[in-house]
Protein backbone atom coordinates (compact mmCIF):
# COMPACT_ATOMS: atom_id res chain seq x y z
CA UNK A 1 0.00 0.00 0.00
CA UNK A 2 1.46 2.99 1.03
CA UNK A 3 4.50 4.58 2.72
CA UNK A 4 2.69 5.50 5.95
CA UNK A 5 0.50 2.73 6.09
CA UNK A 6 3.27 0.33 5.89
CA UNK A 7 5.61 1.87 8.71
CA UNK A 8 2.74 2.68 10.91
CA UNK A 9 1.64 -1.09 10.84
CA UNK A 10 4.71 -2.37 11.74
CA UNK A 11 3.64 -2.02 15.39
CA UNK A 12 -0.12 -3.11 16.53
CA UNK A 13 -0.97 -0.75 19.25
CA UNK A 14 -3.95 -2.81 20.83
CA UNK A 15 -2.14 -6.00 20.85
CA UNK A 16 1.71 -4.33 21.64
CA UNK A 17 2.89 -6.19 19.10
CA UNK A 18 6.39 -5.02 17.44
CA UNK A 19 6.40 -6.24 13.19
CA UNK A 20 9.61 -4.32 12.86
CA UNK A 21 12.08 -6.16 15.56
CA UNK A 22 15.34 -5.42 13.50
CA UNK A 23 17.57 -3.95 11.07
CA UNK A 24 16.85 -6.58 8.87
CA UNK A 25 12.90 -5.71 9.25
CA UNK A 26 13.72 -2.42 8.03
CA UNK A 27 16.10 -3.15 5.42
CA UNK A 28 13.14 -4.93 3.78
CA UNK A 29 10.62 -2.42 4.22
CA UNK A 30 12.79 -0.25 2.68
CA UNK A 31 13.30 -2.55 -0.09
CA UNK A 32 9.99 -2.92 -0.68
CA UNK A 33 9.38 0.38 -1.68
CA UNK A 34 12.47 1.13 -3.64
CA UNK A 35 14.27 3.33 -0.85
CA UNK A 36 18.03 1.96 -1.70
CA UNK A 37 20.18 3.59 1.42
CA UNK A 38 24.19 4.45 0.46
CA UNK A 39 24.72 2.70 3.42
CA UNK A 40 23.17 -0.19 5.18
CA UNK A 41 20.28 0.66 7.83
CA UNK A 42 21.54 0.11 11.47
CA UNK A 43 20.17 0.91 15.25
CA UNK A 44 19.71 4.12 14.74
CA UNK A 45 18.19 3.99 12.06
CA UNK A 46 15.76 1.56 13.28
CA UNK A 47 14.97 3.76 15.95
CA UNK A 48 14.15 6.96 13.92
CA UNK A 49 11.86 4.27 12.08
CA UNK A 50 10.25 3.77 15.56
CA UNK A 51 9.65 7.09 16.24
CA UNK A 52 8.12 8.13 12.99
CA UNK A 53 5.45 5.79 13.26
CA UNK A 54 3.54 7.71 16.04
CA UNK A 55 3.54 10.77 14.23
CA UNK A 56 2.30 9.44 10.89
CA UNK A 57 -0.28 7.56 13.00
CA UNK A 58 -1.69 10.92 14.26
CA UNK A 59 -2.26 11.85 10.80
CA UNK A 60 -4.49 9.08 10.23
CA UNK A 61 -6.71 10.19 13.29
CA UNK A 62 -6.82 13.98 12.29
CA UNK A 63 -10.22 15.23 12.87
CA UNK A 64 -10.01 17.79 9.69
CA UNK A 65 -7.79 18.06 6.79
CA UNK A 66 -6.14 21.50 8.63
CA UNK A 67 -4.94 19.29 10.85
CA UNK A 68 -3.92 17.07 8.65
CA UNK A 69 -1.89 19.19 6.66
CA UNK A 70 -0.50 21.47 9.54
CA UNK A 71 0.73 17.66 11.00
CA UNK A 72 2.83 16.57 7.51
CA UNK A 73 3.99 20.07 6.86
CA UNK A 74 5.52 20.00 10.07
CA UNK A 75 6.87 16.91 9.65
CA UNK A 76 8.13 17.97 5.99
CA UNK A 77 10.01 20.74 7.68
CA UNK A 78 11.45 18.92 10.48
CA UNK A 79 12.93 16.26 8.20
CA UNK A 80 14.26 19.05 6.36
CA UNK A 81 12.51 18.84 2.63
CA UNK A 82 14.09 20.55 -0.34
CA UNK A 83 11.77 19.78 -3.30
CA UNK A 84 14.00 19.46 -6.44
CA UNK A 85 14.37 17.43 -9.59
CA UNK A 86 16.45 15.27 -10.90
CA UNK A 87 16.43 12.58 -14.28
CA UNK A 88 18.71 10.03 -12.36
CA UNK A 89 17.08 7.78 -14.12
CA UNK A 90 16.76 9.01 -17.37
CA UNK A 91 13.05 10.84 -17.04
CA UNK A 92 12.63 14.39 -15.15
CA UNK A 93 10.52 13.54 -11.43
CA UNK A 94 10.22 15.41 -8.46
CA UNK A 95 12.58 14.29 -5.31
CA UNK A 96 11.37 15.84 -1.55
CA UNK A 97 14.53 14.50 0.42
CA UNK A 98 16.87 16.16 0.82
CA UNK A 99 19.94 14.81 -1.34
CA UNK A 100 22.10 12.84 1.01
CA UNK A 101 19.24 12.67 3.54
CA UNK A 102 19.28 9.96 6.25
CA UNK A 103 17.10 7.24 4.79
CA UNK A 104 13.91 7.08 7.53
CA UNK A 105 13.97 11.33 6.82
CA UNK A 106 13.81 10.12 2.86
CA UNK A 107 10.96 7.94 3.98
CA UNK A 108 9.11 10.40 6.11
CA UNK A 109 9.37 13.09 3.48
CA UNK A 110 8.21 10.71 0.74
CA UNK A 111 5.50 9.29 3.32
CA UNK A 112 4.42 12.77 3.81
CA UNK A 113 3.85 13.97 0.26
CA UNK A 114 1.65 10.89 -0.25
CA UNK A 115 -0.40 11.48 2.46
CA UNK A 116 -0.48 15.33 1.83
CA UNK A 117 -1.68 14.26 -2.09
CA UNK A 118 -4.42 12.24 -0.55
CA UNK A 119 -5.92 14.48 1.82
CA UNK A 120 -5.72 17.66 -0.75
CA UNK A 121 -6.95 15.62 -3.45
CA UNK A 122 -9.06 12.72 -1.90
CA UNK A 123 -9.99 14.48 1.48
CA UNK A 124 -8.76 13.57 4.92
CA UNK A 125 -12.04 11.60 4.91
CA UNK A 126 -9.69 8.51 2.97
CA UNK A 127 -7.49 8.29 5.99
CA UNK A 128 -8.81 5.65 8.51
CA UNK A 129 -8.01 3.44 11.33
CA UNK A 130 -9.78 -0.03 11.42
CA UNK A 131 -12.88 -0.84 13.69
CA UNK A 132 -11.67 -4.05 13.66
CA UNK A 133 -11.44 -4.90 17.80
CA UNK A 134 -8.08 -6.55 18.08
CA UNK A 135 -6.46 -4.30 15.32
CA UNK A 136 -5.60 -0.45 15.14
CA UNK A 137 -4.21 -0.54 11.77
CA UNK A 138 -4.85 1.96 9.49
CA UNK A 139 -5.40 2.80 6.00
CA UNK A 140 -6.18 4.95 2.79
CA UNK A 141 -9.66 4.32 1.97
CA UNK A 142 -9.76 4.19 -2.05
CA UNK A 143 -13.60 2.65 -1.75
CA UNK A 144 -15.61 4.67 -4.20
CA UNK A 145 -17.98 5.33 -1.76
CA UNK A 146 -15.86 5.61 1.32
CA UNK A 147 -17.71 2.27 3.35
CA UNK A 148 -14.43 0.51 4.46
CA UNK A 149 -14.08 0.14 7.71
CA UNK A 150 -11.86 -2.40 8.17
CA UNK A 151 -8.09 -2.48 7.39
CA UNK A 152 -8.67 -6.31 5.60
CA UNK A 153 -12.28 -6.97 4.58
CA UNK A 154 -10.83 -10.85 4.47
CA UNK A 155 -9.54 -10.93 8.30
CA UNK A 156 -10.95 -7.76 10.22
CA UNK A 157 -14.10 -7.85 8.31
CA UNK A 158 -14.62 -11.66 8.37
CA UNK A 159 -13.45 -11.24 12.22
CA UNK A 160 -16.15 -9.10 12.76
CA UNK A 161 -19.05 -10.31 10.50
CA UNK A 162 -18.68 -13.92 12.32
CA UNK A 163 -18.78 -11.92 15.93
CA UNK A 164 -21.86 -10.47 14.88
CA UNK A 165 -23.79 -13.96 13.50
CA UNK A 166 -22.27 -15.62 17.03
CA UNK A 167 -24.44 -12.67 18.71
CA UNK A 168 -27.56 -13.11 16.71
CA UNK A 169 -27.24 -16.24 17.34
CA UNK A 170 -26.70 -16.29 20.62
CA UNK A 171 -29.19 -13.31 21.88
CA UNK A 172 -32.15 -15.80 19.16
CA UNK A 173 -31.45 -18.97 21.43
CA UNK A 174 -31.81 -16.79 24.57
CA UNK A 175 -35.27 -15.12 23.55
CA UNK A 176 -36.62 -18.88 22.01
Amino acid sequence: MTLAEDLVNTYNIVRNVEKMPDVAALSALLDAHGIRPPAAPDEADLAAARELRPVLREVFGAPDAATAVTLLNDLLAARGAVPHYTDHDGSWHLHVAAPGAPVVDQYAVNAAMGLLTVVTTSGVERLHVCVGNRCAEVFVDTSRNLSRRFCSPQICGNRATAAAHRARRKAAGATA
